[in-house]
């Protein structure tokens, strides 16, 4: 596998609104607080276009109709939103742009050597084969599946000084990071967040996530929850992110599990790597005892 570091101004002018506009539980809230803090009040034109972006991107969720993928695929997006969203929200939505150019280009002067300095930082480490390999035969075996894409585009968006993130809901071969203001000397866990949502991208959907599904067909909460921690009990902070990158373990993997039940799940995730098996039904089963306990 090869990974592509991008800073793609229209893809962060996009994040950037859409997080304002919190039309998901997803939105960083704590970002908003920060840039707020440094940008100033905004007008009331400029609320209100934050207002009616997430009156519109609900019409486009996540999964085929995502809205933000134009803007991270697309040189032009325009061009191409043109096509797919209805003409009125299309007038709308350039619009909101519009009104929020000013905030937005003072925004990017200050995030713009940040994510330049990060993609020159992780450029210089994530493609090394010597560590990329050891780690792709793990998630080989792992999954029970070849890897569904080789070439997979990162890009770099704006984030807090203590909290980072990423996405995988762009395409089959595009992922998101948070990172521009997280600490340069996290990029061993910079680099285990790109593994874990490359699983989600490449690994997770041959085998592994229908075999949950066929575990719980009518229980769809449940196989999302199986299949996250199955994923962070190997990145960031689960057992191939502490053997690999040598980062931090965490008291709890998620909200939805306890101290107790995260060292039982990582050392569940242990024995199937130290013993190159496969996740599989018994595997499954034995979650779900961890999380009735």
């Amino acid at each position: 596998m090869k990974f592509s570091i991008i800073v793609n101004k229209l893809a962060v002018f996009y994040f950037f609104v859409q997080n304002l506009s919190e039309w998901h539980f997803s939105n960083r809230k704590d970002y908003n607080i920060l840039w707020r803090g440094e940008l100033g009040q905004f007008s009331s034109e400029e609320e209100r276009a934050i207002k009616q972006l997430g009156e519109i991107h609900l019409q486009y969720p996540f999964g085929k109709p995502y809205l933000g993928r134009y803007f991270f695929l697309e040189e032009n997006p325009w061009n191409a939103l043109e096509q797919k969203i209805s003409r009125g929200n299309f007038i709308i939505l350039k619009d909101i742009f519009f009104l929020l150019e000013d905030k937005f280009n003072l925004f990017w002067e200050k995030e713009t050597p940040l994510l330049l300095e990060w993609q020159r930082e992780l450029n210089s480490k994530i493609n090394n084969p010597s560590s990329i390999e050891p780690v792709v035969e793990l998630l080989k075996i792992i999954f029970n599946t070849l890897p569904s894409e080789s070439d997979i585009r990162i890009s770099l968006l704006p984030s807090s000084p203590i909290h980072t993130g990423g996405g995988a809901n762009i395409d089959s071969r595009n992922i998101s990071l948070e990172i521009s203001r997280y600490p340069l000397q996290e990029v061993n866990h910079a680099i285990s967040l790109v593994w874990h949502e490359s699983i989600h991208l490449c690994f997770q959907k041959q085998h592994f996530f229908p075999l949950v599904l066929k575990e719980f067909p009518n229980d769809q909460q449940k196989v999302d929850l199986i299949n996250e921690i199955a994923i962070r009990s190997l990145f960031p902070r689960g057992i191939l992110g502490i053997q690999l990158l040598k980062n931090k373990s965490r008291h709890k993997l998620m909200n939805e599990t306890d101290p107790q039940q995260t060292i039982e799940i990582l050392n569940l995730a242990k024995e199937y790597v130290d013993n190159k098996k496969s996740f599989n039904k018994e595997y499954i089963k034995k979650i779900i005892e961890i999380l009735k306990k």
